[in-house]
């Protein structure tokens, strides 16, 4: 009966239906192409970063490179589709070959191509689907650090730095957004919401800073007052974008509880605000887009930079809140099914 109806629609309507070609796999998006590229490139340096950690000649890297693989580790398992599968599509040799290039070239060449993947993470994360965008943000401005963080131990030049100037639209005109709809939930995950907790989180930045340029020594007063500039101009930069969106920019309060350390330790307190930024703009680069989703992943690598510099111990996957340890397994495959598979 049902393929009688079928003919009947087909005669009737000048249809021709054909058949889908069920051996042909559909199109993959551009955000499974992101997360397999990001996945090749991660296999890749994470087994030239077991070479320079197993290599002779090159005691004073072993420890930094060992640091390499246990966080390229950690990008790959968290890159893993939900199968748990690794690449199976060749991949080019990894340009820091440990047996064609001197030792110090090696290095050099390895900080250079982690920076190079870090910088494509960012790019890719722009125009990827929300989740897969934060993940992509994540790994990649834990690249671009670690590869900062090499270069200074093994005294080599530091990797050119992506720009993080991009600023946002300007504010719509008077009238301009929309009056009519209803009020999003205040506990539904949106990019008001997301930009609300930011704005909220540089009220504070701006207050606690302001107090820390008067408590700390003389060594840190001008990376404070530096860093103080720089959540002024967030701050107004996340009104802003709040406004582009329509939303509603929360007020700042009076005044805020300082940390529990500041006291004790201003630095380690700021180090600590500067962390627990993270996942506000990891939320927005996820919940976002255009304009906006870049603001956050610009804002994501600047706030990850900030914490490390007043010695906080950067997460493998700066703004996602979860823990490694509950990440899948990478599989073992023989080396004959997969070139990526680690050398160690």
């Amino acid at each position: 009966m049902l393929v009688s109806v079928v003919a009947l629609l087909v005669v009737g309507t000048g249809m021709v239906l054909i058949p889908r070609d069920s051996g042909t796999p559909p199109a993959r998006s551009f955000s499974e192409n992101a997360r397999l590229a990001a996945l090749e490139d991660t296999l890749l340096l994470r087994d030239t970063a077991a070479a320079l950690a197993d290599a002779s000649g090159l005691d004073a890297a072993k420890p930094a490179a060992a640091d390499a693989v246990t966080l390229l580790t950690t990008h790959a398992r968290a890159l893993l589709d939900p199968a748990g599968l690794l690449p199976t599509s060749p991949a080019a040799a990894s340009p820091t070959d440990p047996v064609s290039s001197a030792s110090s070239a090696k290095a050099s060449l390895f900080v250079t191509e982690l920076s190079r993947s870090g910088q494509q993470r960012l790019d890719d994360a722009r125009g990827s689907d929300g989740g897969m965008a934060r993940l992509l943000a994540a790994v990649g401005s834990a690249q671009l650090l670690s590869a900062e963080k090499l270069a200074a131990a093994w005294k080599l030049p530091e990797p050119s730095r992506p720009t993080t100037s991009r600023v946002p639209v300007s504010p719509p005109a008077a009238g301009s957004c929309p009056s009519a709809g209803p009020t999003p939930d205040p506990d539904s995950a949106t990019t008001d919401t997301a930009l609300a907790s930011l704005v909220r989180a540089q009220h504070e930045a701006v207050y606690v800073y302001q107090v820390a340029v008067k408590r700390l020594g003389a060594s840190s007063v001008s990376a404070a007052a530096r860093d103080l500039e720089v959540h002024e101009v967030v701050l107004r930069q996340a009104e802003d974008l709040t406004r582009v969106n329509c939303g509603d920019v929360p007020a700042g309060e009076a005044g805020y509880r300082l940390p529990a350390k500041f006291a004790k330790d201003p630095a380690a307190a700021l180090a600590d605000l500067e962390s627990s930024s993270l996942p506000r703009f990891g939320d927005l680069v996820a919940l976002s887009a255009d304009g906006t989703r870049d603001w956050a992943i610009d804002g994501l690598l600047a706030a990850s930079r900030r914490s490390a510099a007043w010695g906080a111990g950067l997460p493998a996957l700066p703004g996602l809140e979860l823990d490694a340890g509950d990440l899948p397994s990478l599989p073992t495959p023989s080396a004959a099914s997969s070139p990526t598979s680690s050398s160690r």
